[in-house]
């Protein structure tokens, strides 16, 4: 979606999220390249927000599905949307990070076949350096878990997430 027409996606931000995730949330839709959207009819049934992490990683900075929808697979195609996005951009593979409290979110990446990664594992694929990089553009912050799924091209093999 392009940025000019996402005011209209912040609804489903604001039934999704509180306090500073809802903020840093509507911030990022404002900066981020990419907003996907899966429509139901002619409205806005879930959004995914998406930012390159170089050549060979992508980010879902958030998923976000209207709360009356949820439990009919949106947020799974959205995160399989996501996926195939980064494919076709060059991505191995694909970080998210959620909250490790999160069962919602951890439950979903999980069935979408992402699993648990660490700073230690990017830093040993990646380098110190720019897994230090990737991490200040995923806005990791305390009690949130990383997580990574390889691409269709590019199978990751990490520690199963939570189910």
């Amino acid at each position: 979606m392009p940025p000019s027409e996402r005011e209209s996606l912040v609804p489903i931000l604001e039934a999704s999220f509180t306090g500073i995730y809802l903020r840093h949330a509507k911030r990022i839709m404002g900066e981020v390249e990419t907003v996907r959207v899966a429509m139901l009819g002619e409205e806005a049934a879930g959004l995914a927000m998406l930012k390159p992490l170089g050549e060979a990683a992508g980010y879902v900075y958030y998923i976000a599905v209207v709360p009356n929808l949820r439990g009919r697979g949106i947020g799974g195609r959205l995160v399989n949307d996501s996926l195939a996005y980064f494919a076709r951009a060059g991505a191995k593979e694909v970080y998210a990070s959620v909250g490790e409290d999160n069962l919602e979110s951890n439950a979903l990446f999980a069935g979408q076949g992402f699993a648990r990664t660490d700073f230690g594992r990017v830093s040993k694929k990646y380098g110190a350096f720019k897994a230090l990089s990737m991490y200040r553009s995923m806005w990791v912050v305390p009690g949130e878990v990383i997580l990574v799924r390889g691409t269709a091209d590019a199978p990751v093999s990490e520690t199963p997430g939570p189910a």
